[in-house]
């Protein structure tokens, strides 16, 4: 697999922009020490993943009882919000109005001053913010090791002191009803999970309703430092293992751009996809992706049906919450990637056309159907029609429910309540494989099975009864997607 170079969304970090900085001014020894600790050795999947003796007991707390993956509304996030000069209630109320529930601050928004008028706004307009680059968090998980961890590596910090941090950290914003949690780390190689480990005990310690929040790597991306080999498939189910065993997370986030400049798609989205829905289902621990909201170096400009075909292949996956990279388009400043960039909110802070086909996705979809999949539990997704089948996808084949699918290729995820029994209903997600043309499909079902069948308008919330039992005659635009229910007999 070959190396791919650090996220976009990582360079749009704090830890970036300090040490960019450092290295402009000269300051070698400080860039070194931002980006990566001096003694950090290279990590590989042999590496042992065992706790420190005094790594702090926290049990991971029921997602039903955090902000966000708690509750019937499914979390639909934006990162790179409003910068500080563009804080402001109506800003906030913007974001809101299209359909989103929480933001990852950024944008240069991260000092304690900014991070409050950020949360105090959110407050007003009933956002949530996950808390990201507050300096001493940034300091605390991007520069030291817990003491004690396996792999060695300094500056080390002590439990006792770390704890000590992340409550300073963690008193000057939990005041606020739109505090959410604190966002631990971006993309992190797996000799951190140790620390990351016990930050996330830490964090659940001090206080246990906030979300102790990390993005994960993905496919192609390196086990351990930048510049070194990519993982592929077996190594990151490994890597993704070692992070659900070693730092026990309150979500698996990761984040894939599937959309290239040169027209054509990310080869391994189904196959990473794939990965995290399983390691999902391992665990309990549910799954969120970011997906591809702007133009940057290499990844053209999604339409509205690429966008909605990135919600609704996640969602058949399994997804119980989406992240928007980006909102606002990142300024220049932030590297030749960025030039030139558009998201949602241009630099200048007007709304583009991709902003009114996110609010009409979130609202007049997302937000319904992703309430009614958020509490049950992935069964299957499978791809029928689709030939030749992407890596890491499974082709269709008759089973309990249903017989047969004909027509254009589909992507179809069934889910059940937990705990459900055979007898039970099922809920059945019909994805197009396509964000170009649209499809149509007909869905066989087996009538010793399913008794009534309903579909899910959006619109009205509700499920409307369909009259038959055979079949689903099923027209979907291009990226779009339906929702059944099968009622069993």
């Amino acid at each position: 697999m070959p190396q791919e170079s650090a996220s976009p969304r990582a360079q749009l970090g704090r830890r970036s922009m300090l040490a960019a900085m450092a290295a402009g001014a000269g300051l070698a020894g400080a860039a070194a020490s931002v980006a990566a600790p001096s003694s950090a050795r290279a990590a590989t999947p042999a590496d042992a993943a065992a706790r420190p003796v005094d790594l702090p007991a926290a049990d991971p707390v029921d997602p039903a009882d955090l902000p966000l993956t708690g509750g019937s509304q499914f979390p639909i996030g934006v990162f790179w919000p409003p910068p500080p000069l563009q804080i402001s209630t109506a800003r906030y109320q913007e974001i809101a109005d299209a359909g989103f529930t929480f933001i990852l601050n950024g944008n240069y928004v991260w000092d304690a001053t900014g991070i409050r008028y950020s949360l105090a706004a959110a407050q007003q307009t009933g956002l949530k913010v996950l808390v990201s680059g507050d300096p001493l968090e940034a300091a605390l998980a991007g520069n030291f090791w817990i003491q004690g961890d396996p792999s060695g590596n300094h500056p080390q910090i002590s439990p006792q002191d770390a704890a000590t941090s992340l409550a300073a950290v963690l008193s000057t914003y939990k005041g606020y009803s739109s505090f959410a949690g604190l966002d631990l780390a971006d993309e992190p190689a797996a000799d951190r999970f140790t620390t990351l480990a016990a930050l996330v005990a830490l964090c659940r310690q001090a206080a246990p309703t906030a979300l102790p929040y990390i993005n994960f790597r993905r496919i192609g991306q390196p086990w351990g430092a930048w510049g070194t080999a990519g993982m592929d498939a077996a190594t990151y189910t490994t890597y993704i293992q070692q992070a659900v065993d070693t730092v026990r997370p309150s979500v698996l986030s990761y984040d894939r751009y599937p959309l290239n400049a040169d027209g054509t798609d990310d080869p391994q989205y189904f196959q990473n996809w794939a990965i995290m829905r399983q390691a999902s289902l391992r665990s309990g621990i549910p799954a969120w992706i970011y997906l591809q909201s702007v133009q940057y170096a290499g990844h053209r400009l999604p339409t509205a049906a690429e966008l909605a075909w990135q919600v609704n292949i996640s969602l058949a996956y399994g997804a119980k919450g989406i992240q928007y990279f980006t909102y606002w388009t990142p300024d220049p400043s932030r590297g030749s990637g960025f030039v030139p960039a558009q998201a949602l909110i241009t630099v200048a802070g007007e709304r583009t056309a991709l902003y009114d086909a996110a609010k009409r996705l979130n609202t007049g979809w997302l937000a319904p159907a992703g309430g009614q999949l958020k509490p049950l539990v992935s069964e299957s997704v499978v791809h029928a029609n689709d030939n030749p089948l992407p890596a890491g996808a499974i082709a269709f084949a008759p089973d309990d429910l249903l017989a047969e699918v004909s027509g254009d290729a589909v992507v179809l995820g069934r889910f059940a309540a937990v705990g459900a029994s055979l007898s039970d209903d099922r809920t059945l997600l019909v994805a197009n494989r396509s964000h170009s043309a649209p499809a149509t499909a007909r869905v066989r079902l087996k009538p010793a099975a399913v008794a009534t069948v309903s579909r899910f308008d959006a619109v009205a919330a509700s499920w409307l009864p369909k009259a038959g039992a055979a079949h689903l005659d099923v027209h979907l635009p291009p990226g779009g997607a339906a929702l059944y229910r099968l009622a069993a007999k």
